[in-house]
């Protein structure tokens, strides 16, 4: 018995329904970001926002186009990142149509940087962003109100912690401790944050005070260093300007020296350190 044609249309009809539904899948592209301050285990880093991202799509039924990353500082404009600018180019071929992030604080912590971003790809390119951890819907005028509020909230955020580290800084330098950064040629970081002497590399640096204080240039001190096979704090050769830097450097002498600039105003201090001396009177 031979079934109708009808029969076949509807068949096939209905095989071609889910590819057509995979073509009609929103195209969207992912955009994570960690800062270059070391936050890849904040529980923010990379993997989870990608896990987040990707099961977020996976729910929506969206079709992620790329997952784009940068590891940069959030006050940086998006457009000086070398990941939205992949971004912005995707938008300019039409790829995608949503974009996925994991906060709309890794967009920027800058409210202008952050709108702006929001409303060129809108505009220009009819792109809506969204937050797989923040029901907003840019694309709405309420959502687009509640996203300027947190991005408002979020740089207010960030200038309070940007002050309290200055601050603590400040405080621990005026008391005669090590303000952060890495430890000079010398030294080495103890667990409480201060300065220990590392002898081998102290051996050096008396040697280049010793040779400096009898009269021999920057470049013959430099020089004979690495013709002694002796290695900078990278393990580079020695160069002028990293032995004046560490000729220059008051901690050798047991004492610490900042100079802070906040808000336009500057605080010199200069005090006796915590740490020891490598230099001696």
């Amino acid at each position: 018995m031979q079934g109708s044609d009808r029969v076949k249309r509807l068949r096939k009809r209905a095989a071609a329904k889910p590819a057509a539904k995979d073509v009609l899948k929103p195209r969207v592209v992912a955009y994570l970001r960690v800062s270059t301050e070391g936050q890849f285990s904040d529980g923010h880093g990379l993997d989870v926002q990608e896990r987040a991202v990707r099961a977020f799509a996976l729910s929506q039924g969206h079709q992620i186009v790329e997952v784009i990353t940068d590891c940069v500082s959030g006050a940086t404009p998006p457009g000086e990142r070398e990941g939205f600018r992949r971004v912005l180019d995707l938008a300019g071929e039409g790829a995608f149509t949503i974009l996925l992030l994991y906060k709309f604080d890794r967009l920027a912590r800058n409210v202008l940087h952050a709108v702006t971003s929001v409303h060129e790809l809108r505009d220009r390119h009819g792109i809506v962003i969204r937050s797989v951890t923040e029901p907003i819907d840019t694309a709405t005028p309420m959502g687009e109100m509640i996203f300027t509020v947190l991005a408002s909230m979020a740089a207010q955020e960030r200038q309070v912690i940007t002050e309290r580290t200055f601050g603590g800084r400040r405080e621990k330098a005026t008391k005669g401790g090590f303000a952060g950064g890495a430890a000079p040629y010398g030294y080495q970081r103890d667990k409480d944050g201060g300065l220990l002497v590392v002898e081998h590399e102290a051996a050096v640096v008396r040697r280049i005070f010793s040779e400096r204080a009898e009269g021999r240039t920057l470049q013959a001190i430099a020089a004979g260093l690495n013709a002694d096979g002796l290695r900078s704090k990278r393990g580079g050769l020695w160069q002028v300007s990293s032995v004046a830097y560490l000729a220059d450097n008051p901690k050798y002498r047991g004492v610490v020296e900042y100079l802070f600039t906040w808000n336009g105003a500057d605080t010199h201090v200069l005090r006796e350190g915590q740490h020891m001396p490598i230099i001696l009177p």
